[in-house]
């Protein structure tokens, strides 16, 4: 019965993990939407190709961060999986 229940804990947490992800997806392809089809960006500089790879690096930047925790939340989870 105990194992029952802390699989079904497992499985909220991989869950969470996919949908955690996927909201970071959303997240990334809508702003790097944006930023490739903006013509001029808030302060009112026209965006040159040059420009906008900058912009991606910086929009990049927190989202690898983001990565490292995403992909050690999930060697977590698979490690507490495979011990029970």
């Amino acid at each position: 019965m105990c194992a029952e229940n802390s699989n079904g804990g497992r499985r909220k947490k991989v869950k969470l993990w996919w949908i955690a992800n996927v909201f970071w997806v959303v997240v990334f392809s809508i702003l790097s939407i944006i930023i490739a089809t903006r013509q001029i960006d808030g302060s009112g500089a026209v965006q040159t190709p040059e420009i906008r790879i900058i912009t991606f690096i910086i929009l990049a930047v927190p989202f690898v961060f983001i990565l490292i925790v995403q992909l050690i939340w999930f060697y977590f989870i698979r490690k507490r999986t495979r011990h029970s």
